[in-house]
């Protein structure tokens, strides 16, 4: 899947977050590690620092991600992360999705809406319906009660399993 798909459009756009020119070491393909972005997510990694180990230890899976030699490290991972920023994650998701409807991988005439509590870290306020170090959370039903946390809504093609779109409210 990850080879599958052209990257160039939003390799550019992922390229246009970095310094062009100056001091500095010339950075990873930002499209790999967008690549490896997606391979954490797709294979469940928990975090920034099992993703690097897996790549370094799995050369296959670092060569699908495109990385011909070295692999990065945990840290530039995080700072990819943080320099893209939601805005730029939605703009990359917006994008690759386009792409996938023009070359007819999906189509969306049958979507499935879904939605799953996510829970925050966080205690309950004294009024019990807010988080007290996230007041964004909110208390909400979840599988087995109520939950603090948030909705996570996912539009999804039923004949790509692809995701269209994704929206994160409030848990109420």
């Amino acid at each position: 899947m990850l080879d599958s798909q052209n990257l160039g459009s939003i390799s550019g756009f992922l390229m246009s977050l970095y310094q062009g020119e100056g001091a500095g070491r010339k950075p990873y393909d930002p499209a790999c590690m967008l690549k490896a972005q997606l391979l954490k997510h797709l294979l469940r990694v928990p975090s920034d620092r099992r993703l690097s180990l897996l790549l370094k230890r799995n050369r296959k899976m670092a060569r699908a991600c495109g990385f011909k030699r070295g692999t990065p490290s945990h840290g530039l991972f995080t700072h990819f992360r943080h320099r893209i920023g939601k805005e730029g994650y939605e703009k990359v998701f917006s994008m690759l999705l386009k792409q996938l409807v023009k070359n007819r991988v999906a189509n969306g005439e049958i979507v499935a809406v879904d939605s799953t509590a996510v829970k925050a870290y966080s205690q309950r306020d004294l009024e019990n319906k807010r988080g007290k170090s996230d007041p964004d959370a909110r208390v909400g039903r979840g599988r087995r009660g109520f939950v603090l946390g948030y909705k996570v809504h996912t539009v999804c093609c039923v004949t790509s399993n692809y995701p269209w779109h994704s929206r994160l409210p409030h848990a109420t």
